[in-house]
Order: structure tokens, then sequence, then C-alpha cells
């Protein structure tokens, strides 16, 4: 059991990430889909990330973890009490992890076309709606959700969202390749 939030850090531009030969095949379709180098690297980065998260609590190697996607395309696991989200923007992945409740996390980088503000207020729409389910295009469910914003790292905006009347504490955690 997780008391409060585990938010894993993970720099996806590192070297040591493993390659799509181990993932599977749907997931191996989505890299090889990519036209442009820099984003299929990350993209597969991030999912590493993701499932060596998962390794962690799940005792189970990264590559066996069955992912299911729901409905609206949030991706959970088979049974359990486990809830997690992936965000990744740039260079940079944040897993957010937790027990018994939904959970979203969203992060940005920050570029000098908008005010911090603005990106301060996106992430937190969009964990809100990661949290619920939901995408941007669809109404989201009415349901209690807290919202904290999250310090990663310079140059990035970021936000966890729970539904629950608290986060609770927030453990932020480094992740590295290799």
């Amino acid at each position: 059991m997780i008391e409060g939030v585990h938010i894993w850090r993970a720099s996806l531009d590192d070297p040591g990430w493993p390659g799509a030969a181990e993932l599977p095949a749907e997931e191996r379709d989505r890299f090889e889909a990519f036209l442009r180098a820099v984003p299929a690297k990350r993209w597969l980065a991030a999912r590493w990330a993701l499932r060596r998260v998962l390794e962690h609590y799940l005792d189970q190697p990264a590559a066996a973890i069955e992912l299911e996607v729901a409905e609206r395309g949030k991706p959970h696991l088979r049974g359990g009490e486990l809830e997690f989200n992936l965000s990744h923007s740039a260079g940079l992945a944040l897993v957010a992890v937790t027990s018994g409740r939904p959970i979203g996390v969203d992060v940005e980088l920050i570029a000098e076309r908008h005010p911090l503000a603005f990106y301060e207020d996106w992430v937190r729409k969009e964990a809100r709606l990661k949290c619920l389910g939901a995408g941007l295009g669809a109404p989201p469910p009415q349901a209690e959700v807290t919202i904290a914003p999250l310090d990663v790292a310079p140059e990035y905006a970021a936000a966890v969202a729970v539904a629950d009347d608290e986060v609770g504490p927030v453990d932020c955690r480094s992740l590295f390749a290799g």
C-alpha cells in the first residue's frame, strides 16, 4: 500500500533505455509508426520508464507487465489497487503511482511563447482530465479531484491529480536508464 503519491522522474534522452524488441506487439507497432527518430526514441524511453516503475511495485519483469487500455485510452493494470499515470514532454517523463484511487499527472516544457501561468493552468487541467480518464474533447465526469503542483525540473510545469479530498504526501524519486 502506497501512502500518498509517488512521482518518478526519468530523463528520456539518457542512453541505456531498452529497445522495442521486448515490448508487446501493440507497443512495438506504435513505436514503429513514428516518422521522426527523436520523438520515437523518447516515446520508447517513456514506455520503459513506466514499465520499470511498475516492475518496482509489482515484482514482475518490466516486459511481462500486461497493460490494458480503458475506453478513453487511459492505461491500467488488470485487477489490483495500484493506480498509475504517465506523462512526458520533451526529454522528461513523469510516472505517478498511488493505491486505490485514480491518478493523473501532466508535465509540459515551458516555452517562451506563453507565460508561466498558462502552463501551470494547462498541467492542472490535463492532470485532472487524465485522473478522470477523460480526453480534452469529452466532458469530464463529475468527481472530487484534488490537484497539486509539482516542482520536478527547471523549465517544466507539472501537476498531479487524485480522485480524493487530498493528495497526501508526495514523494519524488528519480529513475535512471540502464
